[in-house]
């Protein structure tokens, strides 16, 4: 996350960023956001960024990162039901902005970008912070991941980056692609 060329989604009309919490913006079950994190929160807010966090977790004992956020009027929804749409769609309207200007970022492609891309957000799939992660993401999300994970960073861009067709390349079925 702190890799993301926010400028360049400013530039490309992105208003909002709603991170997801755990291995995204902390390690898994952390107590509390490090200075790090808080002061890019805090960088990205200055800028004129609009920020929500979606959790799945369940965030019992861990009051310090819920105050962190709320301090800040960072907007916290949990447990979100990602990818289910219900929580994003609170996020948007905790943001007031329309889908085309939200971006997703999270570490997790079977519930943060599978469920921003549902909406019609835009969507960036970093590197989780941590190794140590809920038992049921480890070996069953992660493994669906690699399986499918092939096929995705073909189609995915890098953090901030464009679509990632390569050499100005269109995308398939776009109308320079069609032949005829």
């Amino acid at each position: 996350m702190f890799d993301i060329d926010y400028g360049s989604l400013w530039g490309r009309g992105i208003r909002g960023l709603i991170f997801d919490l755990d291995n995204t913006l902390c390690p898994w079950r952390a107590p509390a956001l490090d200075e790090a994190t808080v002061r890019l929160l805090e960088g990205l807010r200055a800028r004129g960024f609009r920020l929500c966090v979606l959790s799945n977790g369940r965030l019992e004992g861990r009051g310090k990162v819920v105050e962190d956020l709320s301090r800040r009027g960072i907007p916290l929804i949990y447990p979100a039901g990602k990818p289910l749409p219900f929580a994003f769609n609170r996020a948007r309207e905790c943001l007031g902005l329309s889908p085309s200007e939200i971006a997703v970022i999270g570490d997790q492609l079977l519930t943060d970008i599978l469920g921003g891309n549902i909406v019609g957000f835009h969507t960036i799939l970093v590197e989780p912070l941590d190794p140590h992660e809920h038992p049921w993401t480890r070996f069953v999300a992660r493994s669906l991941e690699r399986l499918l994970g092939r096929r995705v960073r073909r189609r995915s861009a890098p953090a901030g980056g464009d679509r990632g067709y390569p050499g100005g390349h269109r995308p398939p079925g776009s109308r320079r692609d069609r032949r005829g």
